[in-house]
């Protein structure tokens, strides 16, 4: 890697030196922050992890905005293409923005040829684009040469067959290489800084934010300063319980919160959510390493109602056969689903059978339910 930028300090000014490439007009600010961090970046291309400086970039009241990372054009395995600097900036949770040459800089093709300004608004189309086909490529398909010279080779001089709108003909290689810096590994390490540098204020709107990407920054930062302040609880519980998209992150960040907590959490997100929720919530407190009460779990008798499907009937006895196995309490409701969908009362049937401490008036109802389906058990 070249020597890179190393900045830190208050900026009245905005690269007059720097050609731009982006959809949108350049962001001006009178007065900005900017905050070095050495970080480990791995790129599919490199043979190892590349140390690097990734800069965050933050405006007047310290909040972040932005960050901009020094990369090269291309990896260079035969040390016979020409490597330019480019500057790549992100907002502040890691979606790629625009790219940035040095003045009189120029990125070249295959064969020396070079970039025409349409090959620069292409590049940052194809940078812009999280789900390029670049995403599965390895750099030796780029690298691969072409054997005929019949072969389309949109690509440059590489085998790779890509659909003209989603490379610069000629410039596969450049492409491939800036594509996995502006969209690769570093976005982790983009979204983890965002969350160190938000206050508890900030991360408690990330929380409610409707770009839910702002979610789980928050969570994790969260997580890292051990804040499970009510407020924040909260909100965790009504957003997971409305968005089961959200509910793996939700759950993580319970998870790791003090034992009352989360079991507390966990049984308002099983009532107030829907099926996927329910079913994510059981299977945390299964594989949960907490010692659970037994008060806590016998509890559930009372929701069983809130079981509609098979496969929540069956992921809940699964939990009770784990954590919960004899409860006087779950057996007697679990009864009262024999008399329902036949799929879930034989499920229960399999479970209650396993039961050491029925009484006869179960034990009766699971003879009378065998006699009846015998053909089916």
């Amino acid at each position: 890697m070249p020597n890179l930028y190393k900045l830190k300090f208050i900026s009245f000014f905005f690269f007059p030196f720097w050609i731009l490439f982006s959809n949108e007009p350049a962001m001006v600010s009178s007065e900005r922050i900017e905050i070095d961090h050495k970080v480990i970046v791995k790129h599919p291309g490199e043979e190892v992890p590349v140390e690097t400086i990734l800069t965050e970039i933050q405006n007047k009241d310290s909040t972040t905005i932005g960050y901009a990372m020094e990369v090269e054009s291309v990896i260079c395995l035969d040390e016979v293409c020409k490597e330019i600097p480019v500057r790549l900036f992100w907002n502040d949770i890691g979606v790629y923005q625009k790219y940035v040459l040095a003045k009189d800089a120029t990125l070249e093709k295959y064969e020396a040829d070079l970039f025409e300004p349409e090959d620069y608004k292409k590049l940052h189309t194809v940078l812009a684009n999280e789900n390029s086909p670049f995403k599965d490529v390895a750099i030796h398909q780029v690298l691969t040469a072409v054997e005929d010279d019949s072969v389309d080779a949109v690509a440059g001089a590489t085998a790779l067959e890509l659909d003209e709108k989603d490379t610069v003909p000629g410039a596969a290689l450049t492409c491939y290489t800036l594509w996995h810096w502006a969209n690769g590994d570093i976005i982790k390490t983009i979204k983890k800084k965002t969350g160190e540098s938000s206050t508890n204020q900030q991360l408690l709107e990330f929380l409610v934010n409707d770009n839910k990407s702002y979610y789980p920054i928050a969570l994790e930062a969260l997580v890292s300063r051990n804040h499970y302040a009510s407020e924040f609880i909260e909100t965790v519980i009504e957003r997971a319980a409305n968005h089961d998209d959200l509910i793996k992150a939700s759950i993580k960040y319970l998870e790791a919160a003090p034992l009352e907590v989360y079991t507390a959490s966990l049984k308002k997100i099983f009532i107030a959510s829907e099926k996927l929720q329910r079913i994510a919530v059981i299977r945390s407190l299964q594989y949960s390493k907490k010692e659970l009460p037994k008060d806590y779990l016998d509890s559930f008798s009372n929701e069983i109602g809130y079981l509609k499907s098979f496969q929540e009937v069956s992921v809940f006895l699964g939990l009770m056969e784990v954590k919960n196995p004899n409860s006087i309490q779950i057996n007697k409701a679990l009864i009262a689903l024999m008399e329902g969908d036949f799929l879930i009362a034989r499920r229960v049937y399999w479970f209650l059978g396993e039961q050491s401490n029925l009484d006869d008036g179960q034990q009766k109802k699971l003879k009378t339910f065998s006699e009846a389906h015998s053909d089916k058990l």
